[in-house]
């Protein structure tokens, strides 16, 4: 039986730990990295069209991350959450181009690019990837070429 297998057998029980105490296992539930300027077929033709997947380079529990335009990705899980008070981490970076400023990743919700209530469900979760340029601080959304999305639960 493999690691990953032992693991996951025991997620949401209580283990000891190395000092002899009592501890809960949080495991990692769905994790995915992909490029979202490229399309599944790794295709970069001028830029992605609503509706196409885009180009995952490895996942867990993840089926397919869906383009739902500039900087705005819907992550399907292959296998649904148990409910939808799940933790997201998210990260991104443009590495080939010469965009200026700070990157941000983050569940859609609230904000000046959206009226969305939720973005969390049990089959996917709603990210925006955002670039917050220089000399101003104002935010654009901006389609990464590296996305890093874990969820916790």
């Amino acid at each position: 039986m493999s690691n990953a297998r032992n693991i996951a057998s025991i997620a949401g029980e209580d283990v000891l730990n190395a000092s002899n105490e009592i501890v809960p296992v949080y495991a990692c539930r769905a994790w995915v990295n992909f490029n979202g300027t490229l399309d599944e077929n790794e295709n970069i033709d001028g830029s992605l069209t609503t509706g196409e997947n885009v180009y995952i380079r490895d996942a867990g529990n993840v089926s397919s991350v869906y383009f739902n335009g500039t900087g705005d990705y819907i992550i399907n899980f292959a296998t649904p959450m148990p409910d939808e008070n799940y933790s997201v981490v998210c990260c991104g970076s443009m590495e080939s181009s010469n965009v200026r400023g700070g990157s941000s990743v983050g569940p859609r919700g609230n904000s000046s690019f959206n009226n969305a209530a939720n973005s969390y469900s049990t089959s996917s979760i709603r990210i925006l990837s955002v670039i917050y340029g220089t000399p101003s601080l104002n935010p654009t959304l901006l389609d990464l070429d590296v996305v890093n999305v874990t969820i916790f639960r």
